[in-house]
């Protein structure tokens, strides 16, 4: 006998092909998002990082501009008594006041310059000084508060001016470039109560309360947010003058100095520039909403985030930070999530060909069982008709030998009995489920050789399509019932006839059959356990393992069916329901 080899399972090269597509796909897809989102992510943490800075930056300014004007005030209240000093020490009259009476005055009182002012027409000039420069100098032209509070002052008004301090007969202008010696920013205080002639102006220079700033105040601050021992993530911090930065307001300029509070920036520094900062600060103005860009400067990539703030005016913050940490960090972990996904995807469609090998060998299994189950009854139906041949030449034989010797009663007699088994074999063409049809058949052989009468009536399923897994299960489930109701039948005591009957039909959605018996009934007692492995109701346990009914609960409930049985004196039958 020659042994037939199993084809091995296939796997489709092109099914292959598209999974890895996919799945390539998918990769790219996945690793996009992930770029995407984690740059959002880092990006917002670093924007509410330079947030807290500003914010830092915000409270230090406020603090700092309300320590330096307490700093700023208390010089001016020194100048003033300085200024009460002065005017004991000299003349009432501007003219008998030597310049040099002033330099020594001013040593003694320990400030950097004195002069002293008077009308001259509808100016006001610095008439005496220890600074020749400002000798003659005309205020008539400054800008701001500064003439109109002379006027006030040499009128023996109250000074009302927005700016500056104003005390009793005296006023001091805010710290400023000076007008004559403009590499010196100076606090400058104005005395007269009308006892002289002149008003009396001792200044200081901004050594002690630039020496201040730098300790204490804002820039202090700034300093040690980007090169203090806590990486802030900030690498410059400016705070711009918007009219002067964005070109509303001409700048003061003198002999090469820019004036002190026409500065463009007014704490902090500002080397990392990029074209757009003038936009970002306007926009900020504009919209009082914090604006941010990516920039490149010197072959590094930057974030850089503008904030307003309102101080007694608006200024904006603006903060650069260290953008290819960010960069560099979504590159690693991008990489990290490539390798992740790369072996997954691996792992993935390794799976993937077990699974195809798996479901081509579950394919060649079913396929062997649906083969071996047509093939047993193939070989039924051969033996079948190898028997009925025989049977035919006997039936010939009889009749021939009834038609010579004339017994045609006994003849009649035969031939009805002969036709009415060849109507049971050819009854069984009208089932249109092939599977279904040879199981039938093989059964109504079985019926005949056992004696028993067995009928059949499948209607209605010439609209369902049965898999072939489905059709295999479905001829299991008919076979087990139908030889357990042959077993119930041969093993009855009654002796009315042996009948089997087989119904099927389709109602909705499932597909019903029964099995029904007139052997003796299942006792109650048994009906619960009738589908338990190994149980069994017959004597000969032999013979019969007890495996069908708990088999075909098996198959029934796998396709989430039911299976129920009923029995009495007349019949026991078994009714199958399984969805379709």
């Amino acid at each position: 006998m020659s042994t037939q080899h199993k084809p091995k399972p296939k796997i489709h090269l092109r099914s292959s092909l598209y999974i890895l597509m996919i799945s390539l796909i998918i990769v790219l897809l996945t690793d996009s998002v992930f770029y995407y989102y984690t740059k959002r992510i880092l990006t917002s943490e670093l924007e509410t990082k330079l947030e807290l800075i500003a914010d830092n930056v915000t409270i230090s300014i406020k603090h700092s501009k309300t320590g330096e004007k307490y700093v700023e005030n208390l010089i001016g209240q020194n100048l003033r008594t300085a200024s009460l000093a002065a005017q004991y020490r000299l003349d009432p009259d501007i003219e008998k006041v030597t310049n040099e009476e002033l330099t020594v005055l001013s040593k003694e009182l320990m400030v950097d310059h004195i002069t002293l002012m008077k009308r001259s027409d509808d100016d006001i000039i610095g008439y005496k000084s220890t600074e020749p420069k400002e000798i003659n100098m005309s205020t008539k032209s400054w800008s701001r508060d500064w003439f109109q509070a002379f006027n006030q002052l040499l009128d023996t008004k109250e000074t009302n001016v927005k700016s500056g301090q104003a005390l009793p007969h005296y006023w001091s202008g805010p710290m400023n470039t000076s007008m004559t010696n403009p590499q010196f920013v100076d606090k400058w205080g104005y005395y007269y109560d009308g006892r002289t002639n002149y008003i009396l102006d001792p200044y200081v220079h901004d050594t002690f309360f630039r020496n201040y700033q730098r300790e204490t105040g804002v820039d202090a601050v700034i300093n040690e947010m980007i090169h203090g021992y806590t990486n802030h993530g900030a690498k410059e911090i400016a705070v711009y003058n918007p009219p002067i930065f964005l070109k509303q307001q001409e700048q003061y300029k003198k002999e090469g100095y820019t004036w002190f509070s026409d500065r463009e920036i007014l704490f902090g520094s500002y080397t990392m520039k990029d074209n757009r900062d003038q936009e970002m600060v306007q926009a900020v103005m504009q919209s009082k909403q914090t604006q941010q860009l990516i920039t490149t400067i010197g072959g590094k990539t930057y974030l850089k985030m503008f904030i307003p703030l309102q101080l007694d005016f608006p200024v904006v913050i603006g903060l650069t930070a260290d953008y290819e940490t960010v960069q560099q960090s979504i590159q690693q972990q991008q990489v990290k999530l490539l390798l992740l996904i790369g072996t997954t995807a691996l792992i993935a469609f390794f799976l993937v060909i077990v699974s195809i090998r798996f479901i081509n060998r579950n394919r060649e299994a079913t396929a062997e069982s649906i083969q071996e189950v047509y093939v047993d009854h193939i070989d039924s139906l051969f033996r079948s008709m190898k028997e009925q041949r025989h049977d035919f030449n006997n039936h010939v034989a009889t009749i021939h030998s009834l038609v010579h010797l004339k017994e045609y009663t006994e003849l009649d007699r035969y031939t009805s009995e002969i036709i009415g088994e060849t109507t049971a074999l050819n009854d069984i063409i009208q089932i249109n489920v092939p599977a279904l049809s040879a199981i039938v058949q093989s059964k109504v052989i079985q019926a005949v050789e056992r004696k028993i009468t067995f009928q059949h009536e499948v209607a209605n399923l010439k609209q369902i399509n049965l898999g072939a897994v489905k059709a295999t299960d479905l001829v299991r489930i008919i076979s087990n019932l139908i030889d357990n109701a042959f077993d119930a039948v041969s093993a009855s005591k009654k002796e009315a006839d042996k009948e089997v009957r087989l119904i099927g039909f389709l109602e909705g959605n499932s597909l019903i059959f029964k099995v029904i018996n007139n052997g003796d009934p299942i006792p109650s007692e048994d009906l619960e356990s009738i589908f338990e492995p190994g149980y069994s109701t017959k004597k000969d346990m032999e013979l019969h393992a007890g495996l069908g009914l708990s088999i075909v609960k098996k198959l029934v409930d796998k396709y989430g069916g039911t299976v129920h049985v009923s029995s009495s004196e007349k019949e026991t039958i078994f009714t199958t329901s399984i969805g379709i």
